[in-house]
């Protein structure tokens, strides 16, 4: 199990953070594909865990 926690700390760690109280930010192209990516890797974890789960 601790090796699955450690999985999923590399992968929150890799996931894009932006400041959402600057002015404009949720606009910008920037964030729209920062949002992708890390939903993109939430998608992965959950497909991950339900097949650890079988």
């Amino acid at each position: 199990m601790d090796k699955i926690n450690q999985i999923k700390k590399e992968i929150f760690t890799s996931m894009k953070m932006m400041d959402t109280t600057i002015k404009g930010i949720k606009e910008s192209e920037e964030y729209k594909i920062a949002q992708a990516y890390n939903q993109g890797l939430r998608d992965a974890m959950a497909i991950f865990e339900r097949e650890m789960k079988r």
